[in-house]
């Protein structure tokens, strides 16, 4: 049986809970970007009162490692804006809303840091424990962020990827937190296919990977597939799907045709199979 209440966290039920919608269990990142207030015990305590209708599941302080809880795993939390009648909140099995207690720039100890990824990232390990124990998987679905700026997905890929996002990618919304450590420095390794070759991808071969493109082009709204079976074999709808997705990079011509380039291979983004 998993943990709804992550162990070690501090828990601060505030009630207002509500189910989620169902699909593929993700989490939201957000930063908490006070310019005049950089601590745990006031950021954490605001959420417990005058915020609640703001909360996240947890408030995390990377240089401390402290931790605050609001919501079980499987109630919505509420530091989301809904995106063309997509309820973003209780978007997947579960949304781990977790606010970073960080604001570009700020100083500690004498110190600036600018970037998440800059601090000691305490905290991380018992998250991401807890996180992987409810079965999310690792990795960004839309790429790591790595400005203060908006990175917004499709909604399709909001609604059909499980994963890790932050606030940034979420459609709907108009915050532009947070740049995040890169994937290997969070799980380890990174989360994708690298690119295998041009000449790779040669009519007929069977792979995982293949299948796991296929998956890819159809998240992307690019399939051209008449089927799904034998799909880790490159086949026709292989490469009618890839030069549609070639097309929406951006291609034309000769340049958009069979076989896959690295910049297009890199930008569809094809989890390790």
């Amino acid at each position: 049986m998993v943990d709804l209440w992550m162990p070690g966290a501090i828990k601060r039920a505030v009630g207002n809970t509500a189910p989620m919608n169902g699909g593929p269990a993700r989490v939201t990142h957000h930063a908490t970007s006070n310019a005049k207030d950089w601590t745990f015990k006031n950021e954490s305590a605001y959420f417990a009162a005058g915020g609640q209708g703001v909360a996240p599941h947890l408030v995390v302080d990377p240089f401390t490692g402290q931790i605050a809880q609001y919501f079980p795993a499987t109630s919505r939390a509420l530091a989301l804006k809904n995106a063309d009648g997509e309820q973003t909140n209780r978007t997947g099995r579960y949304n781990i809303q977790i606010e970073w207690v960080f604001t570009a720039n700020e100083i500690v100890s004498g110190k600036k840091y600018a970037n998440l990824k800059n601090t000691p990232m305490k905290g991380w390990p018992e998250v991401r424990a807890w996180l992987k124990s409810l079965g999310i998987a690792e990795g960004f679905p839309g790429g790591t962020p790595t400005s203060w700026s908006r990175d917004t997905v499709s909604l399709d890929m909001w609604r059909k990827s499980g994963g890790h996002y932050t606030h940034s990618q979420v459609p709907g919304n108009d915050h532009v937190d947070l740049p995040m450590p890169s994937e290997v420095a969070l799980f380890g390794k990174a989360s994708y296919e690298p690119f295998p070759g041009a000449g790779w991808f040669a009519v007929g071969r069977k792979s995982p990977i293949v299948a796991a493109m296929h998956d890819r082009l159809v998240a992307v709204g690019c399939g051209k597939y008449a089927s799904s079976s034998n799909k880790d074999v490159i086949g026709s709808g292989d490469v009618a799907s890839y030069e549609a997705w070639q097309k929406k990079c951006g291609y034309s011509g000769a340049a958009a045709k069979w076989p896959p380039g690295k910049t297009t291979w890199d930008l569809l983004r094809v989890p390790n199979a």
